[in-house]
């Protein structure tokens, strides 16, 4: 059986599982280069399909990630994809701030709807002209039916064929079947997000093979604080959260407590739920004025504490309430490594698993899991994160031509390992793009650039020649199994080959790994990685170490700043040409800069 899953919001991605297993999976964004691009994903289905060798007759199922989505006209103008940081202020001031505090209607959303910028938004396949001519309480079920109109046109499925699965009910999904935990034994499901059918947290108890639903509510608003922080730090929502989470470990106690105790003073836990201490009128104004005078450092810090704290109490109440000590989790609180390592540190929890990027982006593979239990068909693990677009020795070669690159550069034909760890060991900068290109947010060494992690200065060459990024953020290190433990502060031994949890380090990773750690509190969001996931990736960084000492690289993603991950061979050359990288690897190709 093979089942077609999709997600129109931020992300927008597909996944397609074949008997049980996934065999693709990929965002939208890869193929328009418009990050964070939503809607319809025309153009990733039609390139699964041919990357697969399916045709859209194979397909047995369509799910969608979300059963109602209820305000159409965010699609329509792509507004997590077109806003800018003065577009979401201004949000906040002429729609939030006159309907939650004024108490009075919004214009804001005619306006923006009108504004010729917005008018021909690219790469937009619904018609939405039903949002001039009809109601706003119809929207919803028009937009269904918009959706059902486009899958139909271009997969020619039978109508009937086509399911909208709960939100929630995906991102359980994709943590319990994506997961390697015994699945003999009775595990706790738990998801928290900003929102999705009404929820932003659910948790469930799978036992057996058996799903019940313990708890789902709409109090779980830690993702959507983490949000509207995000913008009064000047940063963009739904984007930038991640930059808050890396500003927190700067900042000393005293200058971080005055705001954890502003949000310490809101949102408290109640159970296996969450209740208000004293709510908020509004989730942007409310924390403007409570935080005017604050340092940016302390805010940040005092956020995260905050959300590490509330969490790390509701996950213990879960797992005290279920009598168990397996874990799963997903949705996009999960993307917030600092949260997970505070979950793995809960006394009693043995086994703990966060899947790769728990956004939106991975709800297809949910959607399409929860379809494959329901119709009985066994479901698999993911064995790796590599399930997108494949790079072909033909396309490399294309590219070689096109751009007259072997008179203007060196180019080394099936260039050896050796050759590579060279470079790299001569703390030169290596970009990476070969093979299947990995799923979701974060590079794990097929789209990614790589250096000497031993070397403290690289953070601030990569970050200003390459990355053109903020110089606070941390980089991530891809650490060979076997050195784990020589670097890792991993008591509990779990498992982590997405970078999805952080952790502490000991003296040797703040040694060898200096540049791939945290400047500020010395954690790592590490890939831990095994060589039958990624061989070839294995098989350099292991020579890396023979000929250095250290097991490991420094690896971050492939793509300039506020651009998505490269997909192919033109993206990864636009990237090399447009910064300060030393040497691009495609394929067995390897191209140095004179």
């Amino acid at each position: 059986m093979i089942i077609l899953g999709i997600n129109e919001d931020h992300n927008a991605a597909i996944a397609i599982i074949k008997d049980g297993r996934v065999i693709y999976a990929a965002s939208e964004e890869r193929i328009t280069r418009l990050k964070n691009d939503i809607g319809y994903p025309y153009q990733t289905i039609a390139n699964a399909l041919k990357e697969t060798g399916l045709n859209s007759g194979d397909i047995d199922y369509v799910v969608y990630t979300t059963a109602s989505l209820q305000n159409p006209l965010q699609f329509k103008i792509k507004r997590i994809s077109t806003f800018k940081i003065s577009d979401y202020v201004r949000e906040m001031r002429e729609h939030w701030k006159p309907l939650l505090i004024e108490k009075k209607p919004s214009h804001f959303w005619e306006a923006i709807l009108n504004e010729p910028r917005f008018e021909n938004v690219k790469n937009q396949y619904y018609n939405l002209d039903f949002l001039k001519t009809e109601p706003e309480d119809k929207w919803g079920t028009l937009f269904n039916e918009e959706r059902i109109r486009l899958t139909i046109e271009q997969i020619g499925i039978a109508r009937e064929k086509i399911i909208f699965q709960n939100h929630h009910y995906c991102h359980a999904s994709f943590a319990y079947h994506a997961s390697p935990i015994d699945k003999t034994k009775p595990a706790a499901v738990v998801t928290a997000d900003g929102w999705g059918d009404g929820e932003n947290a659910t948790i469930w108890l799978v036992k057996d093979g058996v799903w019940e639903k313990i708890h789902g509510t709409a109090l779980c608003n830690l993702a959507r604080v983490y949000r509207y922080i995000t913008l009064l730090l000047g940063m963009k929502p739904f984007e930038h959260e991640y930059k808050v989470m890396g500003l927190a470990p700067y900042a000393k106690s005293y200058i971080s407590e005055p705001a954890y105790k502003v949000f310490k003073d809101t949102l408290m836990v109640d159970g296996l739920d969450f209740k208000w201490r004293n709510k908020p009128e509004d989730m942007y104004f409310y924390f403007r004025d409570k935080l005017e005078g604050m340092r940016f450092d302390g805010i940040a810090a005092g956020l995260q504490k905050w959300c590490e704290e509330l969490v790390a109490e509701w996950v213990t109440n879960i797992l005290q309430h279920l009598n168990v000590d397996s874990l799963v989790f997903s949705g996009g609180l999960s993307m917030n490594v600092k949260i997970n390592q505070a979950i793995a540190q809960i006394p009693g929890l043995n086994h703990f698993f966060v899947p790769p990027s728990g956004g939106d982006e991975s709800t297809p593979i949910g959607a399409a899991y929860s379809i494959c239990a329901k119709e009985g068909i066994k479901t698999y693990p993911l064995d790796n994160g590599y399930l997108g677009y494949r790079l072909l020795d033909a396309e490399v070669e294309e590219l070689i031509k096109k751009h007259g690159i072997r008179g203007n550069y060196k180019v080394i034909d099936n260039a050896s390992t050796e050759e590579i760890v060279d470079l790299l060991a001569n703390n030169k900068v290596v970009a990476r793009c070969v093979g299947a290109m990995e799923f979701g947010a974060r590079a794990l060494g097929n789209r990614s650039i790589l250096c000497n992690p031993a070397h403290y200065d690289n953070i601030r060459l990569i970050n200003e020649k390459i990355k053109f990024r903020d110089f606070w953020m941390p980089f991530t290190p891809s650490i060979l199994d076997y050195r784990a433990n020589d670097y890792l502060v991993n008591t509990k031994n779990f498992s982590s080959p997405y970078m999805t949890i952080a952790f502490g380090t000991k003296p040797l990773a703040q040694e060898h790994l200096a540049a791939a750690i945290h400047p500020a509190d010395f954690t790592a969001r590490p890939q831990i990685l095994e060589k039958a996931v990624n061989p070839e990736y294995y098989t350099l960084i292991q020579t890396f170490e023979k000929k250095t000492g250290v097991g490991a690289l420094l690896n971050t993603s492939l793509n300039l700043h506020g651009e998505p991950i490269v997909r192919n061979a033109e993206d990864a050359w636009h990237t090399f040409i447009n910064s300060g990288l030393d040497a691009l690897l495609l394929n067995h190709t390897l191209i140095i800069k004179l």
